[in-house]
């Protein structure tokens, strides 16, 4: 027979381990800015369009759904259809990350894959990336 207070006091250790994970993480974003990236200013905008988790719906083709486009500036989310981010985590600052480490002659470039303790399911691939649109 299960202890039913062990069980208790496991998930909410396991929770706890997750909940420590900082919102948005240090995780370095990968640059990959070019002449042909988009312009930071649309970037920056895009970002302040941005609401929720940004959730993945499309599950054809790239399996990344773009969330906001302004000017030559598009914000995609990629990974399985249905990830996202954990409750309460924004991913304006993760974009904000790349944004600010990826600059490059007035464009930007780049993506970054959150940490896995900051992805509601924690073992889906999940990443942020602008793209030209």
């Amino acid at each position: 027979m299960f202890n039913l207070a062990l069980i208790a006091i496991a998930i909410a250790q396991a929770t706890s381990v997750f909940a420590q994970c900082p919102t948005p993480d240090l995780t370095a974003p990968v640059c990959q800015t070019s002449d042909a990236s988009p312009t930071v200013g649309d970037c920056q905008a895009a970002i302040g369009k941005l609401s929720g988790q940004c959730h993945q719906s499309n599950n054809v083709g790239s399996l990344c759904t773009s969330l906001v486009t302004v000017g030559t500036c598009k914000i995609d989310v990629c990974g399985f259809p249905g990830a996202e981010l954990a409750s309460g985590v924004n991913c304006g600052g993760y974009l904000q990350n790349i944004l600010n480490t990826c600059q490059s002659g007035g464009k930007v470039g780049g993506l970054l894959n959150p940490a896995n303790c900051n992805v509601a399911f924690h073992d889906s691939p999940y990443k942020l990336q602008f793209s030209h649109s």
